[in-house]
C-alpha cells in the first residue's frame, strides 16, 4: 500500500465548544489529536491547529472558568503535533436596539445597555494557516472542524490554488449549507461517542508540574 495522505486539521475552538461540548461537560477534557485520528483513520494526521482565545472572568459567569480553560490549554500543549493559536477575548458594554424593534416617540429605535462578549482574530488566523499550509505542501488534505460559514473561501482556495483535498468535520448533525455547497471531498461528524472515546488522561505532567482534570469536567 502507498503512503497515507497527510492531513492537517484546523479546529475552531469556540465553535467546537458551543456546538458539541457546552452541554457535555464530561467530554470537555478532550484529546483533540486522538479525536482527529479517530475520525480520520485513513489519513496520517501530521498537524492539528487549535484556535481559541484566553477567556476572562465575566460578571454573572462561573469565576473558575478561566482557570479550567488554562488547565486544558496546558494539557493540549503536551500533545505531539498540536499547536495553539490565540485571538483576543473581549467583553464590553454597548447600547443596542431591543428586539423586537420598538420605536420611541421621535421614531428612533429604543435601546438597552447590554454586555457583548466576542472573540476576535481567531477566524482570520485559522483561514490564513489553512491556506498557507496547503500552499506550502505541508499537507495533502485540510480538514476544517467548525460549522462557521466564514471559512468557505479558505477551503475553496486550498482546493483551487493548492490542489489540496478539502474536508469538513462538523461539530453538529447538520453542517452549514454554504460549507456543504463546496462539495467537500470528506465529511465527518463529531458524535458524542467519539468525544467520550477521545479523553485526555486524568493527570498529565508537563514542565511546570501536574495538570489535573477539573472536577466539573469529571465523567
Amino acid at each position: 500500500m502507498g503512503a497515507s495522505r497527510r492531513a492537517g486539521v484546523y479546529i475552531d475552538g469556540f465553535n467546537l465548544y458551543r456546538r458539541a461540548l457546552e452541554q457535555r461537560p464530561e467530554c470537555r477534557w478532550l484529546d483533540v489529536r486522538a479525536l482527529c485520528e479517530l475520525l480520520l483513520p485513513e489519513f496520517d494526521v501530521v498537524l492539528v491547529r487549535y484556535f481559541t482565545a484566553n477567556i476572562k472572568f465575566v460578571e454573572g459567569e462561573d469565576p473558575a472558568s478561566p482557570a479550567r480553560q488554562r488547565a486544558y490549554l496546558r494539557a493540549l500543549q503536551t500533545l505531539p503535533g498540536v499547536t495553539l493559536h490565540f485571538g483576543t477575548f473581549r467583553s464590553d458594554r454597548r447600547w443596542m436596539a431591543v428586539s423586537p424593534l420598538v420605536l420611541d416617540e421621535d421614531g428612533a429605535p429604543r435601546t438597552v445597555r447590554v454586555r457583548k462578549i466576542e472573540e476576535k482574530g481567531s477566524d482570520v488566523s485559522l483561514a490564513a494557516h489553512l491556506v498557507c499550509d496547503a500552499m506550502s505542501g505541508l499537507v495533502d488534505a485540510v480538514f476544517l472542524l467548525s460549522n462557521d460559514s466564514d471559512f468557505v473561501d479558505a477551503l475553496r482556495l486550498a482546493r483551487e490554488c493548492a490542489g489540496a483535498e478539502i474536508g469538513l468535520i462538523s461539530p453538529t448533525a447538520a453542517p452549514a449549507r454554504s460549507l456543504l455547497a463546496l462539495e467537500p471531498d470528506q465529511v465527518r461528524h463529531v458524535r458524542a461517542s467519539a468525544l467520550r472515546a477521545a479523553q485526555l488522561p486524568e493527570r498529565i505532567a508537563d514542565e511546570h508540574g501536574t495538570i489535573v482534570r477539573p472536577k466539573r469536567w469529571s465523567a
